[in-house]
């Protein structure tokens, strides 16, 4: 079971973005290795950063707040959960100024820090991620909801089925490292200077390279492709959600990349969404508000016939049971809650208006009456004659 990550950095789950930074700042210097030497400290320092990356993240914290620290792990790589965290700023407040190459991937970096071996070349291109927007209106969001896009990316090379090497090509000794496959560098890092031994960079590790590049993909692995994809979309979705395609972006030797698609649900013109629950206004003539009846209202799943009760007020409401928008990620929806409007003519045939003051003059008379037996039963009661 992963761990919470509010537990991690010690913060309430309602905690504002000051606190978790104030939060973060202390643990990170508490563990850096190079003040704690305790053989647990670089992983709470990783576990830390991990946390923060998250946390500080208001789209990255909505989603881990949404699934759980468990499905949360399972829906994102660490590469996910790292990508945007601007590792230069936050150290740089703390004090530490140190030589990284920031365009490098999180675990590259983690490695240089605590001196571990990639296994790969981090100069080689990476399969980048791409970022899409698909817009569908409230009543598709009830339903799942399969819609295609089209996206241009760098697919696997079909000549050389992306090794980057030419068919029959030759094996020779690499010219970078001499066959060894591996790098001795020396770094400064925040941590102090630091010798790390890396997998060389041309043979990534081997020793031995191939004399001949892919004449098709120049050696990349890939080439420049338009597809169609088929994008899921599950019931429940809510507005600015971000879902994610694995091994759809653009691929590398090292690694595939993601597309995440940022959903866009526009304002309805006659219903409105909080959460899983539906709002809709019902205006209803006012003698149905005074005698009761039977109205039709408007859901998302169509028309519903709805009671309206004798001396309905204006603003009242009426909730329908299951009416509302499916749970993400569960089986039990929402309700429908109907605002009712008491609709007033704005003029009246003779005939109404007559049928209107008699009301008036019959309504009145009671309410004198009314009264008047009040203040005659006082009188008796307190012996006044």
């Amino acid at each position: 079971m992963p761990k919470d990550y509010y537990d991690v950095l010690g913060v309430p789950k309602g905690a504002s973005g000051d606190d978790i930074k104030k939060a973060y700042r202390q643990l990170a210097m508490k563990y850096h290795p190079d003040k704690n030497k305790d053989k647990d400290a670089e992983e709470k320092f990783k576990e830390i950063n991990a946390a923060y990356a998250v946390l500080s993240d208001e789209q990255k914290r909505k989603q881990y707040d949404m699934f759980g620290p468990e499905q949360f792990n399972q829906k994102y790589s660490e590469q996910d959960i790292f990508r945007g965290f601007d590792f230069k700023d936050i150290f740089r407040s703390m004090g530490f100024d140190f030589d990284i190459d920031f365009n490098e991937t999180p675990n590259d970096i983690f490695d240089d820090l605590f001196g571990f071996s990639s296994g790969h070349s981090r100069r080689q291109a990476e399969g980048a991620d791409k970022l899409l927007q698909i817009t569908i209106d409230l009543k598709q969001a009830t339903q799942d909801t399969t819609k295609k896009i089209s996206v241009t990316h760098f697919a696997k090379c079909d000549a050389c089925r992306g090794s980057g090497v030419e068919p029959g090509s030759k094996v020779i000794t690499c010219d970078v490292c001499k066959g060894h496959g591996q790098i001795k560098n020396v770094q400064r890092t925040p941590f102090g200077i630091m010798q790390t031994i890396t997998s060389c960079p041309k043979c990534r590790g081997g020793g031995k390279i191939y004399e001949q590049l892919c004449r098709k993909c120049s050696g990349s692995g890939r080439i420049k492709k338009q597809d169609t994809i088929d994008v899921k979309i599950p019931k429940g979705v809510e507005d600015g959600m971000r879902l994610r395609l694995a091994g759809e972006g653009d691929y590398s030797q090292h690694r595939v990349g993601d597309i995440y698609i940022d959903v866009h649900i526009p304002k309805d013109r006659e219903f409105s969404r909080k959460g899983s629950d539906i709002y809709y206004n019902l205006d209803i003539p006012f003698y149905i508000a005074i005698l009761g009846g039977r109205m039709t209202a408007k859901t998302l799943y169509g028309d519903e016939e709805v009671i309206i009760k004798k001396g309905t007020q204006d603003n009242e409401r009426i909730v329908l049971k299951g009416k509302g928008m499916p749970k993400f990620g569960s089986g039990s929806y929402g309700d429908q809650i109907i605002s009712i409007g008491i609709k007033i003519p704005r003029a009246l045939t003779g005939e109404e208006s007559a049928l209107i003051e008699r009301f008036q003059q019959i309504h009145g008379t009671a309410r004198g009456n009314e009264n008047g037996d009040d203040k005659e039963d006082k009188k008796r009661r307190f012996g006044i004659f």
